[in-house]
């Protein structure tokens, strides 16, 4: 049974140590080895501790269980750029799990929120230009690649990354739930 609720400074932890994960498993080659092998995990915790500790007004992070096994987490800033809407800032599900749905069901319920809380207004992400394993997922979900740019926000490189756009909030939530169907 999948669970979803909203991320506390308990979750801080674990959702530290999956994000270090997920980094080390898809982002070798965009960030240096020794950023990966050697700090991103306290870096992580770093930014977990703070951002669950002492939220953005205009953050909300929500934790997956599949089973009662933590399985994911997404966090979304609302609101976060005029032309494009509110940012998945992240989206991570443990490498156990893919597949199963909860990666699809977690953007859903941030979709929903951004619907409920800013109707009509779009969302986007950014994906790295080598994650290739989250190109096609959102793709099938209907999100359209509006640019593709150099950047140096995170990691210790400067990496090419892909913007991902749905024009509302809603149109996710529908390709969501169409894929279930």
């Amino acid at each position: 049974m999948l669970d979803i609720k909203k991320a506390s400074i308990a979750n801080a932890e674990e959702i530290a140590v999956l994000h270090a994960l997920s980094w080390q498993q898809n982002y070798r080659g965009s960030f240096s080895d020794q950023f990966l092998d050697n700090e991103v995990g306290e870096e992580r915790q770093k930014v977990w501790r703070e951002r669950l500790g002492n939220p953005q007004p205009n953050q909300s992070v929500w934790v997956a269980r599949l089973n009662g096994k933590f399985a994911g987490f997404i966090c979304t800033f609302f609101q976060d750029d005029e032309t494009y809407g509110s940012l998945v800032d992240n989206l991570h599900v443990s490498p156990k799990i893919k597949g199963k749905g909860v990666g699809s069901q977690l953007l859903r319920v941030a979709a929903e929120e951004v619907e409920q809380k800013y109707p009509d207004t779009g969302i986007y992400l950014w994906v790295l230009e080598k994650n290739v394993g989250a190109h096609p997922f959102y793709k099938a979900l209907g999100g359209k690649v509006i640019e593709t740019i150099n950047g140096n926000d995170i990691g210790d490189l400067e990496i090419r990354k892909v913007r991902y756009h749905w024009k509302k909030a809603q149109d996710l939530v529908n390709s969501v739930l169409a894929k279930k169907n």
